[in-house]
């Protein structure tokens, strides 16, 4: 057994052309290397599939044994298995040590859905990071979806602080965003998946439940 490999966290990351199968082929690898994924980003942008992910490794993992012998590290080690499984020429592939994923160490506030729909122009995206950056929002997950450039959408979750005023920031949105036609909206997470999820709204209201906040 590798001991590099035990008992330690890694950031995986894969570059490639987009095709079917690369997610399946990507997780394998790791999951047959013993990794457990505890936090997970893949899309797709203009044709190009990017992955990141957390792998946490156990200090059972059994994986590597023999790797020593060729000189790999960890880092190599991993990035090996992963690049193994993927039959493609240009396919980029990183790892890195990082901290173990721990929700509790995440950016401290309520977390948002933030929706901004409308007519594309130059600027927009630039414009929404701004509004929230002077905010102190953190944004944690975005997309900016071009398929209809008349409704194009933005959408994405941010933490917002406790210091922020969450209606003055609904507001600056629409005053800077409305005159150019979008309509944006800014929901907290706990009101955005009882209106959008099947399922009984109790879990989200009782505030003994884990993770819910009763400013919702």
């Amino acid at each position: 057994m590798n001991p590099e490999i035990q008992n330690k966290t890694f950031l995986v990351g894969a570059i490639l052309p987009d095709r079917v199968g690369i997610l399946r082929d990507v997780t394998g690898a790791l999951f047959r290397a013993g990794a457990n994924l505890t936090d997970l980003r893949q899309t797709v942008v203009g044709g190009v599939f990017t992955l990141s992910a957390i792998a946490e490794f156990p200090p059972d993992n059994q994986y590597a044994s023999g790797l020593a012998d060729l000189g790999l590290n960890a880092e190599e080690a991993i990035a090996l298995a992963v690049r193994s499984a993927l039959p493609d020429a240009t396919a980029r592939v990183f790892v890195q040590p990082c901290a173990p994923h721990d929700a509790s160490s995440a950016a401290a506030g309520e977390r948002y859905v933030a929706s901004i729909v409308g007519p594309d122009r130059p600027g927009r995206i630039h414009e929404i990071a701004r509004i929230f950056a002077d905010a102190g929002v953190n944004v944690e997950d975005w997309r900016h979806d071009f398929s209809d450039p008349e409704r194009t959408l933005t959408v994405g979750i941010v933490t917002v602080p406790p210091s922020c005023d969450v209606p003055a920031l609904q507001k600056s949105l629409a005053d800077t965003l409305g005159p150019t036609g979008l309509a944006t909206s800014l929901r907290h997470e706990n009101i955005f998946r009882a209106t959008n999820e099947v399922g009984p709204i109790r879990n989200l209201l009782d505030p003994s439940a884990k993770g819910v906040s009763r400013n919702a």
